[in-house]
């Protein structure tokens, strides 16, 4: 039996969504529950299968990082589950950013 890695810690954060499914060119829009450095829980009603390759834009405070993603996990009426493929130091910077505004948040 195969040893599951640690997944990187998720915190709760509501970031809007914009996603292309890149086989189809479908635009879905949705909402973060969750999210990590390595991924994040879409909130949506009609979620894509899983190993759905997409394109994420994600803007929360007046800022936007897009990342290649993959979907994880598939829930029909709830969402779905996305784990990010590569994030560009740059855009790794606006996740730690938006991540540490949240744990002060009266800066």
């Amino acid at each position: 039996m195969e040893a599951r890695k640690p997944r990187a810690p998720r915190t709760q954060l509501a970031a809007t969504a914009e996603i292309v499914d890149l086989q189809s060119s479908k635009s879905l829009s949705a909402q973060t529950l969750d999210l990590s450095v390595a991924g994040c829980y879409l909130e949506m009603p009609n979620p894509l299968p899983v190993r759905s390759a997409i394109s994420l834009k994600l803007t929360y405070n007046e800022s936007a990082l897009t990342v290649f993603a993959d979907v994880v996990r598939s829930e029909p009426g709830k969402g779905m589950g996305v784990k990010f493929r590569t994030v560009e130091p740059g855009q790794l910077s606006i996740l730690k950013g938006w991540f540490f505004a949240l744990d002060r948040p009266d800066w």
